[in-house]
C-alpha cells in the first residue's frame, strides 16, 4: 500500500511504501483522541508567543494519506507531546531549563560558540535525566514515551520522492 505525503521546504511529494499487514495499525491512527476545538483551546491558552503557537498549528496540519485514509500525524505528534508535558512536568521542566542554560553559555562571546556545542546538549540531557529521575518514580513515563514511539512504527518504510 503507498502512502503519500509533501515535503514543506520543498513542496514535492514523497511516497512510501507500507506493508498491507500494517493497515489495522493504521487505522488505530486515524482515531482522533482529543476534539480539534479542545487541542486548539489547549495551545491558544499556552503561555508561548503568537510565532511558536503559529508553528504548533502549522505541525497539527501535517498529514499522511495512506490509500483512502488520512492520518493526520501532526496532531497525533502535539497530542503526545502534551501528553507528556502534562503527566511528566519534571522531566519537561528540567530539559528546558538544560535548553536555556547550554542557550545562556552558547551567546557567551568569543568562547560560546567553542563551549555551547558541548555545554548545550550536556545541560538539557542533564536536565531531562534529573527531572527524568524526579518522573521515573513512578516508571511511567518511559512506558508513555515507548507506546507513543510505537504507535507511528506501520508508518516506517522508506521513502522515494515522487514529484
Amino acid at each position: 500500500m503507498k502512502a503519500f505525503t509533501k515535503d514543506f521546504n520543498t513542496g514535492k511529494t514523497i511516497e512510501v511504501e507500507i506493508p498491507d499487514e500494517n493497515l489495522e495499525a493504521l487505522q488505530a491512527l486515524t482515531q482522533d483522541r482529543v476534539s480539534d476545538t479542545k487541542l486548539q483551546s489547549y495551545i491558544d491558552n499556552l503561555d508561548l508567543p503568537a510565532d511558536a503557537k503559529a508553528l504548533i498549528a502549522s505541525i497539527l496540519k501535517t498529514a499522511v494519506r495512506v490509500g483512502e485514509m488520512v492520518i493526520r500525524i501532526g496532531k497525533k505528534i502535539v497530542e503526545i507531546v502534551i501528553m507528556i508535558v502534562s503527566k511528566f512536568p519534571n522531566a519537561t521542566f528540567g530539559l528546558v531549563l538544560g535548553l536555556i542554560v547550554g542557550a545562556l553559555v552558547t551567546s557567551i562571546p568569543l568562547i560560546g560558540g567553542l563551549l555551547g556545542a558541548f555545554v548545550l546538549p550536556i545541560a538539557a540531557a542533564f536536565g531531562l535525566a534529573t527531572g527524568y529521575m524526579d518522573d521515573l518514580r513512578d516508571n511511567s513515563l518511559a512506558k508513555k514515551v515507548a507506546e507513543a514511539s510505537a504507535m507511528f512504527q506501520p508508518l516506517k518504510s522508506d521513502a522515494n520522492v515522487v514529484s
